[in-house]
């Protein structure tokens, strides 16, 4: 009697604690699941973002364009024609003036350039040509260039005592990216003008593109 009165309680604890060991069990096994979605959230997200954030470094820091060329101003000009009992249809020109172009670097790194070309146009034909000299427009940054145009030209003729005739600059480089990555680019512009051959002035109304 005394062994069963012993065994009873013992029993009883443990049909009365089983059931809840089974729950904390279960519980935990829950708990344990949640913590590894939410950490496998944590990381899926963390990784997204740093996708992201690749891309938008890639397509923007990485990402190199052609620096614009733009022409400030024209000065000096001097004209010589062959023949001036009419002006208005000479043989020949002789040009020059001075230009003043501006290079605009949108680049997050630097543009150097070497020697570049400037020019000048008349009937689809270069009649003057020569060396802008090297530069360099840093990043976000712009370059001031001033250059002595000059040529001859023959058989030249007028409309109205206005010649037309246009005006070019080529310039090849290298964008120096994060000092790692350097990428080559050229930029053109050519610039239509009209010279009045009465009164020996390039007309301010230049279109360039």
């Amino acid at each position: 009697m005394g062994e069963d009165s012993q065994s009873f309680p013992l029993a009883h604890y443990q049909a009365h604690h089983k059931p809840n060991e089974e729950q904390q069990l279960a519980t935990f096994k829950i708990l344990r699941k949640e913590r590894s979605n939410k950490c496998f959230i944590y990381i899926f997200s963390t990784f997204v973002f740093l996708s992201v954030a690749l891309l938008i470094f890639a397509l923007i820091v990485l990402r190199v364009n052609s620096p614009s060329i733009s022409l400030s101003s024209i000065s000096n000009p001097r004209v010589s024609l062959s023949n001036n009992t009419n002006s208005s249809s000479p043989n020949s020109l002789n040009l020059s003036f001075n230009a003043e172009f501006t290079v605009d670097n949108s680049n997050f790194g630097p543009f150097n350039f070497d020697n570049g070309t400037v020019g000048l146009v008349y009937g689809g034909m270069i009649f003057g040509e020569r060396s802008t000299g090297g530069g360099r427009a840093g990043a976000k940054g712009s370059k001031r260039m001033n250059v002595t145009v000059e040529g001859s030209a023959k058989n030249v003729s007028g409309s109205n005592g206005i010649l037309n005739f246009s005006s070019f600059v080529k310039l090849r480089g290298r964008v120096r990216l994060i000092h790692i990555f350097r990428r080559r680019v050229s930029s053109e512009i050519s610039c239509s003008m009209n010279l009045d051959l009465n009164t020996h002035q390039i007309q301010h109304n230049w279109v360039c593109e």
